[in-house]
């Protein structure tokens, strides 16, 4: 079972949408069974797959950081799609925060063992964590249950500078969780422009960071998605946005077979 927390220091650079993307595709081409684990207090995440979620609608990751959830992992999850699962955030996460910046003891662990449950259950062929801008007791609870980093950038100084920043926090983690490993640096947003450009060649040539093949496009496909409470995959096969990711899936998990696809 794989475990990818997609994250950068940097928000509005397009985390959650790339969690819904990945998890559409491995569900509906791949064929596998996704838990997806909302981290952000601001829930976007959240409010996609249940617009109509409210505090205390079932557990959520605060529930599970503050008492380690249910015996079963699955009666912590809520099935928002076929073959993908959901733990919600809520916004009790800004509780947490709270409680840690006063030195308060937060379960920083819990989600570990969360995911551990999983595996051992072996339903679960993929967890994705979307996770807050900065470190907020669910992201580095996220950082110590994962073992594969996703940094989303766009090209701007700002996201530059946050994925350097969070390379060096993850490497800080090694401490604590020495499987993490960065996956690579996904530039999102691409369009065609000298500065663009420019910070593409800056990001490749630095060398200290792995950076994906696959550029994400900028296209308005992907904001009317999120309108329709849908993946791109679903809303408009044919965007760029749509072969972008489909395309970053098959760099990061190899093709699928195309018998076995399920219809989106």
């Amino acid at each position: 079972m794989r475990t990818i927390a997609i994250i950068n220091m940097k928000g509005g650079v397009g985390k959650t949408v790339t969690t819904i993307q990945l998890a559409s595709i491995l569900a509906n081409l791949y064929g596998k069974n996704v838990a997806l684990v909302d981290c952000d207090g601001q829930c976007n995440l959240t409010r996609f797959y249940m617009p109509d979620y409210q505090d205390g609608d079932g557990l959520s990751v605060a529930d599970v950081l503050e008492t380690g959830g249910e015996c079963c992992w699955s009666d912590n999850m809520q099935l928002v799609r076929p073959r993908i699962y959901l733990l919600p955030a809520s916004a009790s996460l800004y509780r947490i925060d709270l409680a840690a910046i006063q030195g308060k003891r937060t379960g920083i662990c819990a989600l570990k063992g969360f995911v551990e449950a999983m595996a051992e259950d072996g339903e679960v062929d993929m967890v994705l964590f979307d996770c807050p801008p900065g470190f907020t007791a669910a992201s580095t609870a996220a950082l110590m249950a994962a073992r594969e980093l996703i940094i989303p950038v766009e090209m701007d100084r700002f996201s530059l500078e946050g994925a350097l920043e969070m390379v060096r926090q993850a490497e800080s983690m090694l401490q604590v969780n020495p499987a993490l490993r960065v996956d690579g640096v996904l530039i999102t947003k691409w369009h065609k422009s000298p500065a663009v450009e420019q910070g593409e060649r800056m990001l490749r040539q630095l060398g200290a960071l792995p950076v994906f093949r696959q550029v994400i496009r900028q296209t308005d496909k992907v904001p009317e998605s999120t309108f329709e409470k849908k993946p791109v995959l679903e809303y408009s096969w044919r965007s760029a946005a749509s072969y972008d990711y489909r395309a970053l899936a098959q760099e990061m998990f190899g093709p699928w077979e195309e018998a076995d696809n399920h219809a989106v």
